[in-house]
């Protein structure tokens, strides 16, 4: 079962993007322990450490420290086209993150 903050954001991305651009989204979300999940996946969201967001060329990373502290980071540069997609998911996906009472390490 997914956990309820997850169920959200997926219910919302479908909700605001076309299914063609939906289907373009690939998310992997990753725990403390570098263990990685897909959004149909169970993980402890308590334990949240990294988040990557793929849409067609381009790709974000949200990450977490252990004093909670976010950092989005992209290693390539980010298409014109690309950017208001990648943009709207970010503000939805740390909508989500930010209702998340995270483990401290």
């Amino acid at each position: 079962m997914v956990n309820p903050n997850i169920e959200r954001m997926i219910t919302e991305l479908k909700r605001e993007f076309s299914e063609n651009a939906y289907q373009e989204i690939d998310l992997i979300i990753y725990d403390c322990h570098k263990n990685n999940y897909f959004l149909d996946d169970e993980f402890q969201e308590k334990m949240f450490r990294n988040l990557f967001i793929n849409y067609k060329t381009s790709m974000i990373e949200i990450s977490s420290d252990k004093y909670n502290v976010f950092d989005i980071h992209t290693s390539i540069l980010i298409e014109q086209e690309e950017l208001a997609v990648i943009g709207k998911v970010i503000s939805i996906v740390v909508k989500h993150l930010s209702k998340i009472e995270f483990e401290e390490e």
